[in-house]
């Protein structure tokens, strides 16, 4: 049997058109289902023909398929736009817009979705239309899809605040920071003309921050710089008393602690001041002796915390019994009390002491002459929060201020921490997961801002020459801010994200490793005891400290009276 002859490609020309104007005819006859297979079948064999490749699209309008018309329209314009795919593309987004409305009342959210997604291909300049995919995608908690439409509007309309503010949570929320910053950063620097300068000074705050929790650039070094300039040239006009003036305060002690210069000098040892020193059962010592009482317990590290005496009188006894009852490995304890070197012959370290009431030969008392009193530095804090009767702020930094010289003397890992802070278990395979780190440090994840990031409740020190230059680093920024004659509350903390920035600038291969905060150190507050999973429980200020009485979970035995024996 013999194939037939191939045709000519004049004589499949003359088919081709034949078989067009069939369908042309069908179509007029309203035969719409008929015409469409052939369309079809002649867009297929000829995607290069613009007039069969529009009446496909329409006859798939014509039978009701806008989508489907509308992807076809979006191949079409990639062969050219003449008017009549211009009439066509307006009239099917006609239809389109009707059926996104209709799908929108019923709360058919996904199905107009589909037709906003649709138009905005049809559409791309149409910012109208991509803000309705953007959307509908947004309440359908689609990211991805959300993040493409809000960046396709901000490329079209770079000053379109609500698209770029709503990239930016959205690029935050999927934890792309790195881009957010990018857009917070813009924002910032560009307010809305109506914007109040305390909201613009929130703003700058904020983005400073998101730069701060992440390691500097030189690209982002100069975003920040940027945007702590234009924090410090905005006047900020309040009423006065008024808890907006409280705000503008807030905002302006955080935004002055962000002194690069000062955060980023070389770190160098710290002297280590003054100090008074003395055993829980009242033997006088010194660093020889404590460096020869560390030796004979063989310690392998120390706790160390330091508060004024009213604290040490709050917390203290909970502290050195948890660590006494908890530790796993010979340690030391070391109690500092701010201000308590006072009185004849240390007369009031030693009463302060008899007070605690704890006495073994691995706990240790030290104090300082610091003098609460003559402190005029004005301490800012968010409001309703006022600090008027103690300088909260050089309280809390005290114990990073005196960190070096426990670090260098003695020579061993120091956990440094809040004094309101019990041990829950032992702390050997913490020391030996975190041996080859110089610093380990308790990040808080979800906050963003740099007086928050770091919590300063627990700090891991190792003693390395880059253990030694973070502290150096820290308690020389430290000092500089507290003598300043206003300092935020949070100076402990921001503190704390500048010496890491320190160490990351001069010394590059220093090692930082991060607490556990599912099961090392608690960052969510608590209002009395309970059961829960973690190495070192951070009480907080508030903690109902009545529900440690006599709860044999707190110390594993019952009641603190077997625990002080």
């Amino acid at each position: 049997m013999s194939l037939p002859a191939p045709l000519t490609p004049a004589a499949a020309e003359t088919q081709v058109g034949r078989l067009f104007a069939l369908a042309l005819d069908l179509r007029r006859e309203g035969r719409h289902a008929q015409a469409l297979p052939i369309l079809e079948q002649l867009a297929i064999l000829h995607p290069g023909r613009m007039e069969i490749r529009l009446a496909h699209a329409t006859a798939l309008a014509d039978l009701g398929r806008t989508l489907d018309a509308i992807a076809q329209l979006n191949v079409i314009k990639t062969l050219g736009a003449p008017p009549e795919v211009l009439a066509a593309m307006q009239a099917l987004a006609e239809t389109a817009v009707g059926k996104f409305n209709l799908h929108l009342a019923r709360g058919e959210v996904a199905e107009a979705e589909r037709y906003a997604a649709a138009l905005a291909e049809l559409l791309p300049q149409n910012t109208a239309m991509i803000q309705a995919a953007l959307s509908c995608n947004q309440t359908l908690q689609r990211a991805p899809e959300a993040i493409r439409f809000a960046h396709r509007i901000v490329v079209l309309e770079p000053g379109n605040r609500a698209a770029r503010t709503a990239l930016a949570d959205l690029l935050h929320a999927t934890g792309d920071i790195a881009q957010e910053i990018e857009h917070r950063v813009a924002l910032a620097l560009a307010p809305a003309p109506e914007a109040a300068a305390l909201l613009q000074l929130r703003d700058l705050h904020d983005a400073a921050g998101l730069i701060l929790c992440r390691p500097l650039t030189a690209r982002s070094r100069d975003q920040l710089d940027q945007l702590l300039s234009a924090a410090r040239a905005l006047q900020v006009e309040t009423p006065a008393g008024s808890e907006w003036e409280a705000w503008a305060k807030h905002y302006g002690a955080l935004v002055e602690a962000l002194d690069m210069d000062v955060a980023l000098r070389a770190p160098a040892p710290r002297p280590a001041g003054k100090l008074q020193m003395m055993a829980a059962d009242g033997e006088k010592l010194d660093w020889k002796k404590l460096r020869a009482r560390a030796q004979r317990l063989g310690a392998r590290c120390l706790f160390f915390a330091a508060a004024d005496e009213a604290y040490v009188d709050l917390y203290a006894r909970w502290y050195a019994l948890s660590v006494r009852r908890y530790a796993d490995v010979p340690a030391l304890i070391v109690i500092h009390v701010i201000g308590g070197r006072n009185g004849k012959n240390g007369s009031a370290l030693k009463r302060i002491a008899e007070k605690v009431g704890v006495i073994d030969e691995r706990l240790v008392f030290t104090a300082d002459d610091f003098d609460m009193g003559a402190v005029t530095t004005t301490i800012r804090d968010a409001p309703p929060k006022t600090w008027t009767e103690k300088p909260v702020a050089h309280l809390q930094s005290a114990r990073f201020q005196r960190l070096g010289a426990l670090l260098s003397e003695l020579g061993r890992p120091v956990f440094v921490s809040d004094i309101d802070l019990i041990l829950q278990r032992g702390v050997a395979d913490l020391l030996d997961a975190h041996a080859h780190e110089d610093v380990v440090l308790n990040e808080n994840e979800i906050t963003f801002n740099a007086g928050s990031r770091l919590t300063a409740n627990l700090l891991l020190v190792n003693p390395t020459a880059n253990g030694a230059a973070f502290v150096g680093a820290l308690a020389a920024y430290l000092d500089d801010r507290l003598a300043r004659p206003e300092v935020t509350r949070w100076i402990d903390q921001v503190g704390l994200t500048l010496a890491r920035h320190n160490l990351q600038l001069h010394s590059p291969s220093a090692k930082i490793g991060y607490f556990d905060t599912a099961s090392d150190i608690n960052n969510v507050m608590y209002p009395s005891y309970q059961d829960h999973p973690f190495r070192f429980l951070s009480l907080f200020h508030g903690f109902d400290t009545a529900s440690l009485e006599h709860d044999p979970r707190v110390l594993g035995e019952a009641g603190i009276e077997a625990s002080a024996a």
